[in-house]
């Protein structure tokens, strides 16, 4: 069997070229667009093949066309999200009106190449992917008004936002091999999101630069322990925060603190805990073993 990137990517590419309804310069757009993101590896849609396959007796082909459209709507939603923060180098940043057509065009495809498919149970995947890729949504919005300040409240969010996409990978594969889903993979699926979302925010701390959270004044896990905690590190921060200063932080002692102070310490706890509650409920799962090792991967 061929590499399954290659074999997502190779329907990715069917897809937008059978398209009738796509003009030209849209479907070389999303071709580019496409080209930009295959070498970070479809891993929204190698979870939807993987648990399709965990739970099927044999392989319907039209399986890398779903996991495909699963890549597609991902793809919109990272392109929407990149337009709106403005924090990204990829190309659809630099023409944003033109962009945002391709993304409401893969989101639309997503749903029709599903509907267009062989599969039994294809109904309840679309409203599986109707139903958590608005928790996105949800998700994304609570993001954007910055509003999430406490543990709680923030992990809710990227729960939302982030968790919702990769338990909708999973889910989709199960419940179109199976026609239900089950609360282990919806679980862990969630979980595997959070810890992304969190290992995004450490590193996101990690250089001084357009991309990083403290200096856009933004809200993460490491962030809020630091402001949390009673020193004058926190002080400054929270006066830069709270655009009570106009000075430029002291980035070496903000860096420390971060780092030696307990902030990305604490933020890495955090992860672990969401790590070993998934692979409690991955335990109980029959996904091969290959498929294993990834989602294991996906949770360090």
């Amino acid at each position: 069997m061929k590499d399954l990137d290659v074999r997502i990517n190779e329907s990715l590419d069917i897809l937008i070229e059978n398209e009738l309804l796509l003009g030209p310069e849209l479907k070389l757009m999303l071709k580019s667009f496409k080209e930009e993101k295959t070498t970070v590896g479809f891993s929204f849609g190698k979870m939807c093949f993987w648990h399709y396959e965990a739970f099927s007796s044999s392989i319907n082909p039209d399986i890398y066309k779903v996991a495909a459209a699963i890549e597609l709507l991902i793809l919109s939603f990272d392109i929407i999200d990149d337009l709106q923060d403005k924090d990204s180098d990829y190309s659809w940043n630099k023409t944003p009106e033109l962009s945002l057509n391709v993304a409401l065009a893969m989101l639309v495809m997503a749903s029709k190449t599903i509907d267009e498919t062989s599969f039994e149970h294809k109904r309840a995947a679309i409203k599986l992917v109707d139903e958590y890729a608005l928790k996105s949504i949800n998700g994304q919005q609570l993001d954007l008004l910055n509003s999430c300040r406490d543990e709680d409240s923030y992990v809710k969010m990227i729960t939302l936002k982030s968790g919702s996409l990769t338990a909708m990978g999973c889910l989709v594969g199960e419940v179109l091999a199976k026609g239900e889903i089950s609360q282990e993979v919806e679980e862990y699926g969630k979980y595997i999101g959070i810890i992304q979302q969190i290992k995004n925010d450490i590193q996101s701390l990690k250089a001084w630069g357009p991309k990083n959270d403290l200096l856009n004044k933004r809200y993460s896990l490491p962030i809020i322990y630091l402001l949390s905690q009673k020193n004058d590190v926190s002080k400054s921060v929270s006066s830069y925060y709270n655009n009570d200063i106009v000075t430029d932080l002291d980035n070496n002692a903000t860096e420390d603190a971060l780092t030696n102070g307990g902030a990305i310490r604490y933020a890495i706890t955090i992860k672990n805990v969401y790590k070993f509650k998934a692979l409690n409920y991955l335990e109980n799962v029959a996904i091969n073993q290959v498929g294993r090792e990834y989602l294991q991967k996906l949770l360090k």
